[in-house]
C-alpha cells in the first residue's frame, strides 16, 4: 500500500499516540527486510513493525504468532543499543515519506543516549537507518558507492537525509502563508505549482484541492486571477484543517480505479473504511504476503521440497514405462538361443520366424556385428534380468515416493491450520525431525503440549481433530478407544477425525460427521468429498512410516458436502 506524505502525516500521529513513552521490551528481524518491535506503551502490548521490502510501511500489527527463535547480526547489535528504551517521539521530516522515531536510552551514568531511526519509505530506495550523533550506527539495508553514487549508507558514515527540492511540508503554514508561497513561487499550471512547493500530494488529494477551488488543474498560474488564487489558497488551508484532525483511511472507486485518502472524498464510490491507517496497512501486507515470516519460509521449504519429489517420482515412473521393453528382450533372446545355429557374425540384423507366438509373424532382431548369435542372446537375457530387477526396485522406490509426497502434502497443508505458536513449533519440529529443515540449535523455552488438538462437543458426541501429523498420530494411535470411529477424506489431505459417542451410529450421524471431515481438508471449498471411515480398531500403522501414515483393509466411503461444525471458531 503506496501512501503520499500527507496521508503518511496522519498516520504518523496514529504512531506517536500508540508509541509514545512506550518502552521497546523485544525486538526481532522477522526478514532481511522486516523488524518488528514490541513496546509496552499505555498499559498496552504493541506490535510495531517497519518493512522496507516489496511494500515498505511502518505500522502497528496483530500478533504475529510465528517469530524467528535465532537472532540475527543485526538484530543482535540492535538489541545491545535500543532494547528496554523508550520512544519519546514520531515526527515526519518536511511533510516528505521519511519518518524520525526518537528513541532515548537511560545509560548507567544517569545519562541519556538518543538513537534516531529514520525510516525512508522511497519505493525500491526504502530503508530504516539508526542514527546516533549524525553518524549512522546500522542499517537494514546498506547502500556503497557502486550502488548510489550519490549517498551511500553504511556504519560510521555521516548520515545524510535524501535530496529534496526544497518543497515544504502543507500542515507547516496558516492561510496567509499559504497564500505568500503561491504567489512567490508559482509557475507552470496549478497542478505542477501544488506539487513543486508542497511535498506528500497524491493524485487524490490534488484532485480534492481542485475541486474545491473549482479549478482544473491545467491553467497556467500566471493567469490566476485574484480570487482563484485566493480559493486555491483557501482550499489548501481546508485541507490542511481536515488533516490536522484525520485518523482514518477512505478507500474509494474513482472511475474505476482504488484510491486511499484520509478524508472523505467529494467524488467517487466509497468501497471500504478502516478505523486507522494501521489496520488498513496490516490487512494489505497480509494479502500480498510481503512479509517473510518463519511459516511463510517454512511453507517455501515445504513447497520446494515437494517439486524436487515430484520431478523423482515421474523419473522413476518413465524408468518403469521402459521396462515394457523387458518381455520383448527375453523373447529376442528365446528366439536367438533357438537358432543358435546359424552364423550372423558381421550382421547388424536377423530374420526369424517367431516360434514362440501362434502366427509364426518374422521379427527383426537388432545385433551386434562383432558377436555370435549365441553371445547376442546372452546379450539379451542380461538386458531383460537388469530390466526386470530395476522395475522390482522402481515400483519400490515409486510407492516410497508416493507416500513421501502425501506426507509432504499433509505437511504443507497442516501450516494452513496451524493459527498458534505451539502448533507452528509442533510442524516445525515434525520437519526437523523427518530431515525437511535442519535441527535448531535453540532449544523450546517451552514443553509442546499433547492437547493442542480440536475438541468439540456436538450433539453426536465428541470430536477429536488433529491440526497437524504429530496430533494426528496421536489421537489416532495413542488417545483414541477401539470403538472410536475414525474419518478422513479419501486421497485428499487433511486432518484425522476421531468421533466418540455414546449413540448407536446411524447413516445419519455418520453422515453429518463425514461433513465435518470433509471441511477440515484441502477440499473445504468443493462441493462433493468422498470421505473414507472405519473403527479406530480396524487402523494400523506399518512400521517406518511417517507421522499420520495409516492403512486399513475395512471401511466405507461417504461422499458428502463439507460442513462447519457449529461450534467451532477459526
Amino acid at each position: 500500500m503506496n501512501l503520499d506524505g500527507l496521508t503518511l502525516s496522519v498516520l504518523c500521529k496514529e504512531l506517536n499516540t500508540q508509541l509514545q513513552s512506550g518502552q521497546i521490551q523485544k525486538l526481532y528481524q522477522i526478514d532481511k527486510h522486516t523488524l518488528l518491535f514490541k513496546v509496552r506503551a499505555n498499559n498496552n502490548d504493541v506490535n510495531f513493525i517497519i518493512t522496507v521490502g516489496s511494500n515498505p510501511a511502518l505500522y502497528v500489527s496483530k500478533p504475529i504468532q510465528d517469530l524467528p527463535k535465532e537472532p540475527s547480526s543485526l538484530c543482535m547489535f540492535l538489541r545491545k543499543h535500543i532494547e528496554n528504551s523508550r520512544i519519546t517521539k514520531v515526527e515526519q521530516i518536511n511533510g516528505d515519506r521519511i519518518i524520525c522515531i526518537h528513541i532515548d536510552n537511560l545509560e548507567l551514568d544517569g545519562s541519556i543516549t538518543t538513537t534516531y531511526m529514520y525510516v525512508e519509505l522511497m519505493g525500491k530506495y526504502s530503508n530504516c537507518i539508526f542514527v546516533q550523533q549524525d553518524i549512522i550506527l546500522e542499517a537494514l539495508i546498506h547502500v556503497s558507492p557502486l550502488m548510489n553514487r550519490e549517498r551511500s549508507i553504511s556504519p560510521k558514515l555521516i548520515y545524510e537525509l535524501p535530496p529534496n527540492s526544497s518543497r515544504v511540508a502543507l500542515l507547516d503554514f496558516n492561510n496567509t502563508e499559504i497564500l505568500n508561497l503561491l504567489q512567490s513561487f508559482g509557475e507552470g499550471s496549478v497542478s505542477q505549482t501544488i506539487r513543486k512547493i508542497f511535498n506528500g500530494f497524491g493524485k487524490s488529494l490534488i484532485d480534492y484541492v481542485l475541486q474545491l477551488s473549482k479549478l482544473t488543474g491545467q491553467e497556467d498560474f500566471d493567469t490566476l486571477t485574484i480570487g482563484e488564487l485566493q480559493g486555491l489558497a483557501n482550499a489548501l488551508h481546508i485541507l490542511r484543517t481536515q488533516l490536522e484532525v484525520a485518523h482514518q483511511l477512505y478507500i474509494y472507486d474513482v472511475n474505476g480505479k482504488k484510491q486511499q485518502t484520509p478524508i472523505p472524498l467529494l467524488t467517487g464510490t466509497l468501497v471500504k473504511t478502516y478505523e486507522t491507517i494501521s489496520e488498513a496497512i496490516d490487512e494489505s501486507i497480509q494479502t500480498q504476503g510481503s512479509i517473510h515470516t518463519a511459516d511463510r519460509e517454512l511453507k517455501k521449504v515445504i513447497t520446494q521440497a515437494i517439486k524436487k519429489e515430484e520431478i523423482r517420482h515421474e523419473k522413476i515412473k518413465k524408468e518403469l514405462d521402459d521396462a515394457d521393453k523387458m518381455d520383448t528382450y527375453k523373447l529376442y533372446g528365446d528366439l536367438l538361443m533357438i537358432n543358435g545355429h546359424l552364423q550372423v557374425q558381421y550382421q547388424t540384423s536377423l530374420n526369424v520366424p517367431n516360434l514362440l507366438s501362434e502366427s509364426q509373424e518374422m521379427i527383426t532382431i537388432p545385433l551386434k556385428p562383432q558377436f555370435t548369435i549365441i553371445e547376442n542372446g546372452q546379450t539379451y537375457y542380461k538386458l531383460y534380468t537388469k530390466l526386470k530387477n530395476r522395475m522390482i526396485s522402481g515400483r519400490y522406490q515409486l510407492d516410497q515416493s508416493t507416500i513421501k509426497l502425501e506426507y509432504l502434502n499433509s505437511i504443507l497443508y497442516s501450516l494452513s491450520l496451524a493459527t498458534t505458536r505451539e502448533s507452528l513449533e509442533e510442524i516445525r519440529h515434525e520437519c526437523m525431525e523427518a530431515g525437511i529443515i535442519k535441527k535448531s540449535k535453540k532449544p523450546l523455552s517451552y514443553k509442546l503440549g499433547k492437547s493442542n488438538y480440536i475438541h468439540l462437543t456436538i450433539p453426536e458426541g465428541e470430536l477429536y481433530i488433529g491440526r497437524n501429523n504429530q496430533q494426528n498420530e496421536y489421537l489416532t494411535h495413542r488417545f483414541a478407544k477401539p470403538n472410536d470411529m475414525w474419518f478422513h477424506t479419501q486421497n485428499i489431505q487433511g486432518s484425522h477425525l476421531i468421533l466418540r459417542t455414546d449413540h448407536e451410529l446411524d447413516d445419519m450421524i455418520i453422515s453429518q460427521v463425514a461433513k465435518y471431515a470433509a471441511y477440515f481438508s484441502k477440499a473445504r471449498n468443493t462441493s462433493k468429498v468422498p470421505v473414507d471411515y472405519t473403527y479406530i480398531k480396524n487402523i494400523k500403522k506399518p512400521p517406518k512410516s511417517p507421522l499420520g501414515f495409516v492403512i486399513f483393509s475395512t471401511h466405507q466411503t461417504m461422499t458428502v458436502e463439507p460442513e462447519k461444525p457449529p461450534t467451532y471458531e477459526e
